[in-house]
Formats: structure tokens, sequence, C-alpha cells
């Protein structure tokens, strides 16, 4: 077939209009099994982004998500065959979709949603571990620039979007939170095979976005320092260590 049928064929299913394949689909029954496919499409995109961003379904409910994701899927078609990996890009929509206009930390409780995705399907690969540091020089440590795992993302917000996205993933009974404007800190990353998240402080924020940057211990704690002078950025490193969160080599 041409490669105008494809097109016109893409434009069919996106747009629900099919008078541009009605050389091709002669018959009623043609345009009706045509139809039934389109509603297959359009039922499957928004299973998978439902299954990708359960909180923020769950905040604004299956009759408000399903048209949401519905035009996502016309505004951004997939490109990859791998369904599973669909809707990078849903967060920044959510931000511009004027019926969700009022409902200021959706967007950022998608990032986080993506977060925890990314963290369940990222390879497989080493974690700095106290043995790999046991060989430093006291003097070698602080230039050490090890990174974060790579299942491992740095989230901010500017609305408390963790604490409600924490409590309607976490919780069955979702707490009751003031929505006002205030700096919001978040790491997401697996440790031993399973997704974990927590809070963070903004100095200890600041100290692990010195690392992602691929900036060395030292710069790190610079960093948190400048945001809270009486930061402990040796417990934090502790931490990242026992937890999994900065990146290893291969022994």
């Amino acid at each position: 077939m041409s490669d105008d049928f494809h097109a016109d064929f893409s434009a069919a299913i996106t747009n629900s209009d099919a008078s541009a394949l009605e050389p091709w689909l002669t018959t009623p029954s043609a345009l009706r099994r045509m139809a039934v496919y389109r509603n297959n499409v359009v039922h499957g995109v928004i299973e998978v982004l439902r299954a990708a961003y359960p909180v923020v379904e769950r905040l604004v409910g299956a009759d408000f998500f399903a048209p949401m994701a519905k035009a996502y899927w016309q505004a951004v078609p997939p490109t990859d065959p791998v369904m599973s990996q669909y809707g990078g890009g849903f967060a920044g929509f959510i931000d511009t979709y004027a019926p969700a206009a009022g409902l200021v930390y959706l967007g950022d409780v998608a990032r986080l949603d993506r977060a925890w995705l990314e963290a369940h399907h990222a390879a497989d690969a080493p974690a700095l571990d106290a043995g790999q540091l046991a060989g430093l020089a006291p003097d070698v440590l602080p230039q050490l620039a090890p990174g974060l795992h790579p299942s491992a993302s740095l989230w901010s917000s500017q609305w408390p979007a963790y604490a409600i996205w924490r409590s309607n993933r976490d919780d069955a009974e979702p707490a009751r939170i003031v929505l006002e404007p205030a700096p919001d800190f978040a790491l997401v990353w697996r440790h031993r095979g399973t997704v974990r998240h927590r809070a963070l402080a903004p100095a200890d924020h600041a100290f692990l976005a010195t690392l992602a940057q691929g900036g060395n211990l030292q710069d790190a704690a610079h960093a948190a320092t400048l945001v809270d002078a009486a930061h402990k950025a040796a417990d934090l490193f502790g931490e990242a260590i026992s937890s999994s969160i900065l990146a290893g080599s291969r022994s």
C-alpha cells in the first residue's frame, strides 16, 4: 500500500475521521471494523497511561483521567513499540491541559509517578558501597564524584506535591494536606529490587543535585552548607552508601 494510505490510516485512528480512507474502506462493515479498531487503540493507550500514572488517576478520577489521556495521545502519539515506556511527556502535557489548570500540583505529582516507573525499569547497575571506599586515601575521598545510581532521580516542586503523591500512593485513606506554596524536594530510587522514595531537606537536595551534575563530594558538601550551614554531609553520604543511591563501579 502507498505511504498516503499509512498516513491517512494514522490520521483516522488519531482524529476519528475515516473519510480519507473511503477509497479503501468500501463497505459499511469495513467502516464499522475501523471504528472498533480505533476504540481498542484508544482504550489501550489510556490503560497504559493509567498504569504509569496511578496517583494522577486517583486524584482526578477515571472520568477526568480518560479524556486527558486521550488528549495526550492525540497530541503525542507513540513512536516506540514498547508501550510500557509511553507517556514520558505526560507531566508536561498536564501543565498545559486547560481542564487541569486549577490543579497546580498535578504535573509535579505526575513527575513522581514517572520517577517511580523509571526507577522500577532502570537497568541493573552497581551501587557505590563501603568496600569500594575502603582503599581510598583520606585526601582522595573529597574528590570522589560518583554521581547518582541510574535508578535514582531527584524531584522538586513549589507545592507539597510529594506529600500528596505519597499519601495517595501508599495510604488507603489519603491524608488531608494544606495546599500552600512551599519548596518541596524528594528522591526516588531502587534499592534491592524495590522502588523507594523519601522526602529531602533543601540542603540534602543541594548535596545530591551537585553529585548528579558531576560534582565531587567536596563540591556537594559546600553546596549543602550554602543552604544550611549546619548540614551534616557525612550523615547523608553514609545513608546514600547504605541505601544504594550513588553509582559504583564493577569490581
